[in-house]
């Protein structure tokens, strides 16, 4: 029961948090006033591109000027709790592997200066949406904002305090307050994107889970899921660039990687100051078994940080080199492989397990280059003329 429990808040809390590195704004109301809108673009627009000390200053000013909108309150919420992800190096590396490798082997130290700003803005949300739907049951952007609000809170209570009871009741109640919205009017389109969550991941688990969960009241269907996101992708408003993360990760999940690839090629252009995404282009070729195209990738990466371009001062280059060994030791161009192995210690984002995955794979590299010098010398010496 444990080990099952553990497998389902592994995948949904890799699913809530919205992408292989990627970042997710929830829908809001959108503010009166032109000045408040554009604002609200800004943000919007420094939170895809990993800028969050601006989009936070931008969300909390939009606010404090309205702190009883719970919409504002969950746009603070969300930027706070990505900041952290971002600065625990999270959003890039095995967060949302088939393996869930992230839940098992990492535990995020928190920073109060972010945890505090982001429970308080939480609590916010849902004090004002709750306290709204007491006085009218059909306000929709009430619904729509408290079931973003557990969304977040469930995500949080999953990846950084692991509590697994925790992150199930809020995210089903996150899945609840939208099925209710959906109900009530069903082309409010940003709101299929958790109810299609839970229905792909329900339908994704094991059978005896299944069952389980099923006499629980929960039941899932994997394709209604992705259709459901795919909806939101189409016709959604606010919410559509975090169905497009979504539908990624859910293609992945589902081997579906071409069809991964170019969700994430079209999230890479619209975000231009986004590492994170061309980086998920080069896995996703490489999952493929186009490695050739991969390398191109990781390669375009390498001269952007070199060029300086705007947003990749933090681009994990040890990580980059790292794939491009393993890349090249699989083209059999080991030379090559180890000029970029050698790179890893050193360069920037790089960590002791990934130095020592690095070094092991060298170590690799050079005995099988030694056995071909062997090899080539016993060639070359040709056999002992007889007297």
């Amino acid at each position: 029961m444990r080990s099952m429990l553990y497998t389902l808040v592994a995948a949904l809390a890799a699913l809530l948090l919205c992408g292989a590195g990627a970042v997710a704004l929830p829908a809001a109301a959108l503010p009166a006033s032109e000045d408040d809108l554009e604002l609200l673009k800004k943000g919007v627009d420094h939170f895809y591109n990993l800028e969050y000390d601006q989009a936070i200053a931008a969300f909390e000013k939009l606010r404090d000027a309205d702190p009883d909108n719970p919409s504002r309150q969950n746009d603070v919420a969300t930027a706070y709790f990505y900041k952290q992800l971002y600065m625990a190096g999270v959003l890039q590396g095995d967060l949302f592997s088939s393996s869930n490798k992230f839940f098992r082997t990492k535990k995020i130290q928190v920073d109060p200066a972010i945890e505090k700003p982001f429970w308080g803005a939480t609590r916010a949300a849902i004090r004002s949406c709750e306290q709204r739907l007491k006085s009218d049951k059909t306000d929709e952007e009430a619904l729509y904002a408290c079931g973003v609000a557990y969304a977040t809170r469930s995500t949080y209570q999953g990846l950084i305090e692991r509590s697994k009871f925790g992150f199930l009741s809020s995210a089903r109640k996150a899945n609840d307050y939208h099925v209710r919205l959906l109900r009530r009017n069903p082309r409010y389109y940003d709101a299929y994107l958790i109810p299609g969550l839970f229905d792909f991941i329900l339908g994704s688990l094991p059978k005896p889970l299944k069952v389980l969960l099923y006499f629980a009241g929960l039941s899932g269907d994997k394709q209604r899921g992705i259709q459901a996101v795919i909806s939101v992708t189409e016709w959604g408003q606010e919410a559509k660039e975090s169905a497009k993360i979504l539908l990624t990760i859910m293609y992945r999940r589902e081997r579906r990687h071409a069809d991964a690839r170019q969700v994430v090629e079209d999230l890479a252009k619209s975000h231009p100051r986004n590492y994170i995404f061309p980086l998920e282009v080069a896995s996703l070729y490489h999952s493929e078994g186009e490695d050739e195209e991969a390398i191109r990738e990781y390669t375009r990466v390498l001269e952007q940080v070199r060029r300086e371009q705007a947003g990749y001062a933090e681009v994990p280059v040890a990580r980059i080199h790292f794939e491009l060994g393993v890349l090249h030791r699989d083209e059999e161009d080991l030379e090559l492989a180890l000029r970029h192995l050698e790179q890893v210690p050193g360069s920037k984002g790089s960590t002791l397990e990934l130095e020592k995955e690095s070094a092991l794979l060298r170590q690799q590299i050079e005995a099988t280059l030694q056995q071909q010098e062997q090899a080539d010398g016993k060639v070359s010496a040709g056999p002992v003329p007889a007297n």
